[in-house]
């Protein structure tokens, strides 16, 4: 987002071309996560991403790639993330019956119209966040100026999306972490995957936040306000985690002969069934 702004005289003139590569960079590790997620899915028969994280990510894709999103490579790149998330979709209401069957075998049976209805809730929440940030110039933090869109001045929509990308961020971080504990294995997910997420919000929220702000504080210090730094420092925490957590739960899952993952205490449980 942003890729029509234009900067003050005193940013250097490579700032918002250099921010959009990083911006870049982040979309493209987030495009491997999603195509490593779907294919460890498959081969665990399992999902990789919590349910409300998958759902409130499709629906900020989907209103910021048809509503937000002004540059033609901005669409391109919502577009492809969309086509890439089918797959992590797929896998998801594919193999959550399996996944649910020990717990709450009506929530797995019922997933296509639970993804469905948390999706639909979520495009409502972000169409109606970016309506009323795109209903008049100057919302936001800081000086405006320079901030185009749709060849009108004052419109922020890089605040905008960094907002809402933090909250979405937020949440799978967090829930990603809870369900490798919950789950007590790893299947859908791995330490490439992961590695691939940690970089694309890296590149994508952090070092491309971070330049703006450094270069053109006046219309960037949101990225150093305390809801900020909340934000994206717990989401970095979990994210930071998360290795830790899946190599530990990874010394006790077990994997039976279709190649599905079952962690320690769904093995005591099977044991106890036995007997």
């Amino acid at each position: 987002m942003g890729s029509s702004d234009i900067a003050p005289p005193h940013a250097p003139a490579w700032l918002v071309p250099l921010s959009t590569v990083f911006l870049g960079l982040g979309v493209l590790f987030w495009d491997m996560a999603y195509v490593l997620m779907t294919i460890r899915g498959i081969k665990t028969r399992s999902y990789g991403m919590p349910i409300l994280g998958l759902a409130i990510n499709v629906s900020w894709e989907i209103v910021y790639g048809f509503y937000v999103a002004e540059a033609a490579f901005e669409r391109l790149g919502f577009a492809v993330w969309l086509l890439l998330d089918l797959g992590v979709i797929y896998t998801t209401v594919r193999f959550a019956p399996e996944a649910w069957a020990a717990t709450s075998p009506s929530v797995g049976a019922r997933m296509p119209w639970i993804l469905a209805l948390l999706v639909a809730v979520g495009c409502w929440g972000h169409y109606a966040f970016a309506a009323w940030w795109l209903a008049r110039p100057g919302v936001g933090t800081g000086d405006k100026t320079g901030k185009w869109y749709y060849g009108r001045d004052g419109y922020d929509t890089t605040e905008l999306a960094y907002w809402s990308a933090g909250v979405s961020q937020l949440v799978l971080s967090s829930a990603s972490v809870a369900m490798l504990v919950v789950r007590g294995h790893s299947g859908g997910t791995g330490y490439a995957i992961w590695l691939c997420r940690f970089l694309g919000s890296l590149f994508g929220m952090g070092v491309c936040s971070g330049l703006l702000w450094w270069y053109w504080p006046e219309a960037h210090s949101y990225w150093t306000l305390p809801m900020s730094i909340f934000m994206c420092g717990l989401s970095f925490a979990c994210d930071v985690a998360y290795p830790f957590v899946l190599w530990r739960v990874r010394q006790t899952e077990k994997m039976l002969p279709d190649g599905r993952l079952i962690g320690a205490h769904e093995s005591e449980l099977d044991k106890a069934k036995v007997q």
